[in-house]
């Protein structure tokens, strides 16, 4: 069974300290909302957001669209870039991955 949660802090005299991976999903979902030529690829056949916690670490997926006429290089670092900084910023874990894979284009 897949793993739901990111461990913190281990176990101590008050507790376990975990996130839980939906907390990764919707900080990732508003992080490529806010680059401007980057929308996620809402098609009804796939999920358009992969979050995974493999062995405490966090692995993210993310299926966008880029609005015509952007540069696909530098949407897709901003993107991975913006989605990695947020994390990192609000929850204070790194993912150790972050992927962007480009489906298709926005006219």
């Amino acid at each position: 069974m897949a793993q739901d949660y990111v461990i913190l802090h281990e176990k101590s005299d008050n507790g376990l300290i975990a996130i839980n991976k939906s907390v990764f999903h919707a900080i990732s979902e508003i992080s490529i909302g806010e680059v401007e030529y980057a929308m996620l690829n809402n098609s009804t056949f796939n999920k358009p957001l992969q979050v995974r916690i493999v062995k405490n670490k966090l692995e993210i997926t993310a299926d966008i669209k880029v609005r015509y006429g952007a540069n696909v290089n530098t949407t897709c670092e901003l993107v991975q870039n913006r989605i990695y900084e947020n994390i990192l910023f609000m929850t204070g874990f790194k993912a150790s991955e972050v992927t962007v894979n480009v489906e298709g284009f926005e006219i």
